[in-house]
């Protein structure tokens, strides 16, 4: 092989090296939604409760957006749920597993519960893909944005 050749190919495998080192460097499109959220804050033992989230995806697919919540409380844990709003429980992820979002696609999920605790409790959800690397919607240096409420469920 002449020499020539051999910087040829020297060369050849050294801009790949750079095309697949800048590929790994490259970041990710960050997963962006407009978010609405609304839920019941007072209801009785026994009564028909309410969580409903809207959302206009602005970014790429969302894979298995993730309702996630943050807090101790768990909404699911306090209701008998008789509507998941098109989502699942994944509870092993602390969410409701409402399925892939399309770039550009709109959602609403309502679900439906039966109040059982009385108490009053904080729930904080973020929006978050339930798949590896399981980035979340909304994300910025201090954290994810979060939905918030308190809900007061009374004695019967």
């Amino acid at each position: 092989m002449s020499i020539k050749r051999l910087r040829r190919r020297k060369k050849a495998a050294g801009l790949v090296a750079l095309v697949m080192l800048t590929a790994g460097c490259t970041n990710p499109v960050p997963l962006t939604a407009t978010v609405e959220t609304s839920a019941t804050q007072k209801v009785a033992v026994g009564g028909l409760a309410q969580l409903v989230v809207k959302l206009t995806n602005t970014g790429p697919v969302i894979p298995h957006l993730g309702l996630v919540f943050m807090t101790a409380d768990k909404w699911y844990e306090h209701h008998t749920i008789s509507d998941l709003g098109g989502c699942t429980l994944a509870v092993d992820a602390s969410a409701f597993d409402c399925g892939d979002i399309a770039a550009g696609a709109s959602a609403s999920f309502s679900i439906v519960g039966v109040a059982k605790d009385a108490s009053t409790f904080h729930y904080q959800v973020a929006l978050r893909e339930l798949v590896h690397p399981f980035d979340y919607v909304n994300d910025h240096p201090d954290g994810a944005d979060l939905q918030a409420w308190d809900e007061t469920i009374t004695a019967s």
